[in-house]
């Protein structure tokens, strides 16, 4: 399987291996004894991806150890699709987010004016959907499969999430009182797992670091970070290092100016009192 994000990312992987190495394309292919051409092909993602290919490749590069593992792991699971690449017609921005998603170690949500997708219910992602203008025959498999992506964050080696949330999008009734009132009780939730935080940007400090605009920055460990953009139906990632580092300098203003964790809970458990109040 080629021209998956999996694909392309371990293409990248390889492709950044033979540059640290210090050879070109086609120092690598004479030393493999390939054609420039094949590893042209492999290193854009536009073949297969044989993990006797990347053994190859690695044994000339004298990669060892973890590296080695963890890029011949990627080729392995490249040759098993996803459950988001089976029998699926999900746009490729789609299915590029949900495997970042998956690979990521840390992933910090900063969101505006609704609440963190991976951790919405499925009332409040319908109710958004709706009003964005999702079909409705397609409303409740896209309601489903962000149900699915949570469980990232619940399987045996959890990604770690950071969630900086605005205030006004604990103040929007988005569902009505009912819906909000279970958000927020699942919100509360899951920041009693260990690998989840919740902080709240309050209404009081006026203008801050993530006014600019929702974003997702992962970390995936080895490869270096990127940073997911979403606009109305659309999406794009940024993985230009100087780029990337104003997202990581808006995270740091924005641990300075957020609520702690302790108030932040406080935050919203009032919003959550507030909303089982008129939802009686």
């Amino acid at each position: 399987m080629s021209d998956t994000p999996r694909a392309r990312a371990l293409a990248k992987e390889l492709r950044a291996a033979r540059s640290a190495a210090g050879l070109t394309a086609r120092e690598l292919a004479r030393a493999l004894g390939w054609s420039e051409a094949k590893v042209s092909r492999i290193e854009t993602a536009r073949r297969g991806i044989l993990v006797q290919n990347v053994e190859a490749i690695l044994d000339v590069l004298g990669m060892k150890d973890g590296d080695r593992e963890r890029l011949l792991k990627m080729a392995r699971d490249i040759r098993e699709p996803a459950w988001w690449e089976l029998g699926r017609e999900l746009p490729q921005q789609l299915t590029a987010l949900i495997d970042a998603e998956q690979r990521a170690k840390t992933i910090t949500d900063v969101t505006l004016n609704v609440l963190p997708g991976l951790l919405q219910t499925r009332a409040y992602t319908r109710t958004v959907m709706e009003a964005s203008g999702v079909p409705e025959d397609r409303i409740d498999d896209h309601v489903s499969i962000r149900q699915v992506r949570q469980g990232i964050l619940s399987k045996r080696d959890p990604a770690t999430m950071r969630c900086f949330i605005d205030e006004t999008a604990l103040t929007r009734p988005i569902g009505g009182a009912k819906v909000m009132a279970d958000q927020l009780q699942k919100i509360i939730s899951a920041c009693e797992e260990p690998n989840v935080t919740v902080r709240v940007i309050p209404l009081s400090i006026g203008a801050h670091a993530g006014l600019s605009g929702t974003f997702v920055l992962f970390e995936f460990g080895k490869p270096r970070p990127v940073v997911y953009l979403e606009a109305r139906r659309s999406g794009a990632f940024i993985d230009e290092p100087d780029d990337v580092a104003l997202f990581f300098d808006a995270v740091e203003r924005l641990e300075d100016h957020a609520s702690d964790l302790e108030a932040s809970q406080e935050i919203l458990q009032k919003y959550l009192e507030q909303y089982e109040s008129e939802a009686k």
